[in-house]
């Protein structure tokens, strides 16, 4: 009976533990798989989401034209007897005032950021890699909106702008409106999407016989 036993006992197969780094790198290369896939999708914006696009890239899109326009740009900095010259050269003027270097060049730049990505906040929840377009559109206009608010605390602080003896960007609704349009950019660059995308799907938990 002992020995009967005994041969049972070891008929039974034992159950070798796996490795770590055999059970990690299937995950691993789970997740870099649904990681590229979601980085290339296309998502479809949620109706609830879909102001924290829309409103913001409409402000930009009309902050960088009438940043073009020689006639709109008094205006928007809230100087209309403000002479300038045509197209961004008036903007160019003012960020001479602020200090900025390579004025003209930067007025370019920052005129083509506003419109493309105004645009491509508006258009990325219909095209494909949603999340990287979102980010990409949302990053630099978070940091034109950090160096707006800097003109609007030197504002508060008594140091406007002048531009030929007229102060500009001195208007109660700028500085609530940047704040705002910052906040929509921070967001939209820790969730781009409606949807976590990044979850790889876990494995059946499974015992070898």
């Amino acid at each position: 009976m002992k020995s009967r036993g005994r041969s049972a006992a070891h008929a039974v197969p034992a159950v070798v533990p796996s490795r770590p780094s055999e059970s990690r790198a299937p995950r691993i290369r789970r997740m870099l798989a649904v990681r590229r896939e979601a980085w290339a999708e296309q998502v479809p914006e949620t109706l609830g989401r879909r102001p924290l696009r829309d409103v913001p890239g409409v402000i930009f899109l009309a902050f960088g034209l009438m940043k073009a326009f020689a006639s709109t740009f008094p205006f928007l900095v809230g100087a209309p007897d403000l002479a300038v010259a045509s197209g961004p050269e008036g903007f160019a003027r003012m960020l001479t005032g602020l200090g900025v270097p390579f004025p003209l060049f930067n007025a370019w730049m920052v005129i083509l950021m506003e419109v493309l990505c105004g645009v491509g906040l508006i258009l990325s929840a219909w095209m494909p890699a949603t999340v990287l377009l979102t980010r990409l559109c949302a990053l630099p206009l978070a940091v034109d909106m950090l160096v707006a608010l800097s003109v609007g605390v030197r504002q508060v602080r008594g140091n406007p702008v002048v531009l030929d003896g007229l102060p500009v960007m001195n208007q109660a609704w700028r500085l609530p409106l940047e704040v705002g349009l910052l906040a929509a950019m921070v967001y939209l660059l820790w969730r781009p999407v409606a949807r976590e995308l990044f979850h790889a799907p876990e494995a059946a938990p499974s015992l070898s016989r």
